[in-house]
């Protein structure tokens, strides 16, 4: 038989390896849960079309049609997942669950609905101590603290501030504005016959002188559209921007994809209370600009 001595020290023995397992499994709980914290909130997407189309509606990613504005969607949303995972607050026992809200608003052209189902959507400010804010054409994101964390981001596609990008970045001299909602049809088509009679009919020699005088009286992202369509006459022109439209959105895209990403990263990044941006020229020190320019349709 074992010495009674002997036996109290293997007890002794057994006893410290079975505290030592179980502090080791508590510690790594714990780990797990602190890099799970934020990993495991569920994030609302809500996705927009202001126009009432149901085909760029609800919440699911998934029902949207294949599409350039999918993968916005899907890209867009897992970055900001990603970012929000890696936050110092999320490798801590956070005391109430964050709160994660991201709307997608498709911003069309031209609107069929008049007025539009939709208004603008507008993103409602978190008011509390900490809260950090970016404002731009294509990013509008709240974020605070306190008392929990709160991420709240819009993220607009918008075809006409697609146009307006491009014209800026081809050298077209115009104010930023907030006004690039949707135009009403009439208005559109109104556009679309005053650039075919002043511009696809005059006389080649004339033309250089019928741009001058419409660039005063059309919106210059519509201007730059209709300069890029294909210009004939044998058909209606209308159907020739439309095709212009959507080469350009089917071009721009991964640019208008890696900008977003961009504002996203700076705002995680700084430590600016406020982030504003009026035009794309303005994000010529953090953005390359030629990574979203679109130099041809055809």
């Amino acid at each position: 038989m074992m010495p009674l001595n002997l036996r109290i020290r293997s007890y002794k023995t057994i006893a410290i390896i079975f505290m030592a397992s179980l502090l080791i499994n508590v510690f790594a709980m714990k780990s797990t849960y602190s890099q799970q914290s934020c990993q495991n909130v569920q994030t609302s997407i809500q996705i927009i079309d202001e126009t009432g189309w149901r085909e760029f509606s609800g919440t699911s990613v998934a029902s949207l049609p294949d599409s350039p504005f999918k993968n916005y969607v899907t890209t867009i949303s897992q970055h900001v997942r990603a970012k929000i995972d890696g936050m110092a607050e999320c490798h801590g026992d956070l005391k109430s669950s964050p709160e994660v809200k991201l709307f997608f608003v498709y911003r069309r052209l031209v609107t069929y609905v008049s007025p539009p189902i939709e208004g603008p959507f507008n993103l409602e400010r978190t008011q509390s101590n900490g809260t950090r804010y970016v404002d731009s054409p294509w990013v509008k994101l709240t974020f605070s603290r306190s008392p929990r964390l709160v991420v709240r981001a819009v993220f607009l596609w918008s075809e006409r501030q697609f146009m307006f990008d491009q014209a800026l970045m081809s050298g077209i001299r115009a104010s930023p504005t907030n006004s690039l909602l949707p135009i009403d049809e009439p208005m559109f088509e109104q556009f679309v016959k005053d650039y075919t009679d002043s511009v696809l009919f005059a006389p080649s020699q004339a033309r250089p002188a019928a741009l001058a005088s419409i660039s005063k009286r059309l919106p210059p992202e519509i201007l730059w559209l209709f300069r890029h369509a294909f210009q004939s006459t044998r058909g209606p022109f209308s159907r020739q921007v439309k095709s212009a439209l959507v080469s350009v959105l089917e071009r721009g895209a991964s640019g208008y994809t890696e900008l977003t990403k961009t504002l996203v990263d700076q705002f995680f990044t700084s430590a600016q209370t406020e982030i504003r941006y009026e035009s794309v020229l303005d994000l010529k020190d953090i953005f390359t600009l030629d990574q979203y320019r679109v130099k041809n349709l055809y």
